[in-house]
């Protein structure tokens, strides 16, 4: 062996092993000086350039990672496996990036490659969350459900995730029988409080839909004890003030009409802030006209 062979062959087993520690910086400075030193026709820079790639992508920097695995699918000899994973990581990286149009693409180009179905369930999953958050409810639905029979039932979080999409895909199409049993899986299965807060989330839009607001107001309470930094606060909040409204609950309103406004001045509800505005000034209004009463009549 060639003493830069040699250099080669260290700084590659010396990124894979700071790799496996998750070390990725240091994997990615080993990886680099061995692409350096390596012949561009090289047999071995095709799988240098993966490796470097997914230690990009594990070390958040997206678009390096973006560039890299691109350029290890130019090369001839790629196979279909490691064609596949090039894709997905590019797909999982404009996702992360935000770019939701190049990361659909990515995607399904990487489920027409010939693989394993069983290796494309985190593809389908992914690809459903995209179209599900641009409001391809229909679209999303049909690779959750493809994604649904391949997880393992060591996979609990994507399974019970998949629960989660699934219910709000339902519920979205007005079919809340379905909607109600996807959440309540998630119940039934999970002790985890994120994930169970999740499930109460689902049904606490089954409650406001029903005008269920005494269960809405305990759901969302069970939902806050359980993760107090939930990530749709937003509507939690916009929920109990519809509850404490249709409930005549002035006080508790008030308390948290303020508190909604207060953080989301111009936020997703802010068209119905004047409702509660208004219920809150009438209510003011009859409570001074009853001091005054009161006044008078002690006179």
């Amino acid at each position: 062996m060639k003493p830069e062979e040699k250099i080669i062959h260290q700084k590659v087993q010396e990124a894979r092993s700071h790799y496996l520690d998750q070390n990725y910086q240091k994997a990615i400075e080993n990886y680099t000086v061995a692409m350096k030193l390596l012949d561009e026709k090289s047999e071995d820079m095709l799988i240098i350039k993966i490796e470097l790639g997914w230690s990009y992508y594990y070390n958040k920097e997206y678009g390096k990672a973006i560039q890299h695995l691109k350029d290890a699918l130019q090369f001839e000899d790629i196979n279909e496996q490691q064609k596949f994973d090039c894709l997905r990581i590019i797909g999982f990286s404009y996702e992360m990036l935000k770019n939701h149009r190049e990361a659909q693409k990515a995607l399904q180009n990487a489920l027409s490659v010939n693989v394993p179905e069983e290796s494309k369930r985190y593809t389908y999953f992914e690809l459903g969350k995209i179209l599900f958050t641009e409001g391809q409810i229909i679209e999303a639905e049909h690779y959750f459900q493809l994604a649904q029979p391949l997880f393992k039932e060591d996979e609990q979080a994507y399974r019970l995730a998949l629960e989660y999409y699934l219910g709000f895909s339902a519920f979205y199409q007005k079919k809340f029988d379905l909607a109600k049993r996807h959440f309540e899986k998630i119940l039934g299965e999970s002790k985890d409080a994120k994930m169970r807060a999740s499930g109460f989330f689902g049904l606490a839009h089954l409650f406001y839909k029903n005008k269920d607001y005494s269960l809405l107001i305990d759901t969302c309470e069970k939902i806050l004890r359980l993760d107090p930094t939930f990530f749709d606060k937003e509507t939690l909040g916009y929920f109990m003030c519809s509850a404490y409204l249709h409930l005549k609950m002035w006080d508790e309103l008030e308390m948290f009409f303020n508190e909604l406004e207060s953080n989301y001045p111009k936020g997703r509800y802010a068209s119905e802030y004047p409702k509660f505005r208004e219920a809150l000034k009438k209510r003011g209004a009859i409570k001074k006209e009853k001091v005054n009463n009161k006044s008078s009549e002690s006179k």
